[in-house]
């Protein structure tokens, strides 16, 4: 659905006309926030030359199918042990 620039021109006129003649400052800033919106309508609308979508060739997507590489596992080999006083045994987790 298009609805022409001037539509929307008028029908900011007349919310600003409505504004002008509120007395609250709230209805104000109401009327204030629908013509901004009317204003994002009008700018973000693409011009009509923008709007047409040119022809671009699609190609088929084509199945790529990676091989998974497996890591091996490595070892750490530790062959000095540490000596705390108040360590109970070898675990990590022995208080």
């Amino acid at each position: 659905m298009n609805i022409s620039v001037g539509k929307i021109l008028d029908k900011m006129q007349q919310e600003l006309q409505v504004a002008k003649s509120e007395a609250s400052e709230q209805k104000v800033r109401e009327r204030l926030m629908a013509i901004r919106t009317l204003c994002d309508l009008v700018l973000d609308e693409a011009p009509a030359e923008a709007r047409r979508v040119a022809a671009v060739p699609v190609q088929p997507m084509q199945k790529v199918v990676q091989p998974i590489q497996t890591m091996q596992p490595t070892t750490i080999q530790n062959s000095t042990k540490l000596e705390e006083d108040d360590a109970n045994g070898d675990s990590l987790f022995d208080f």
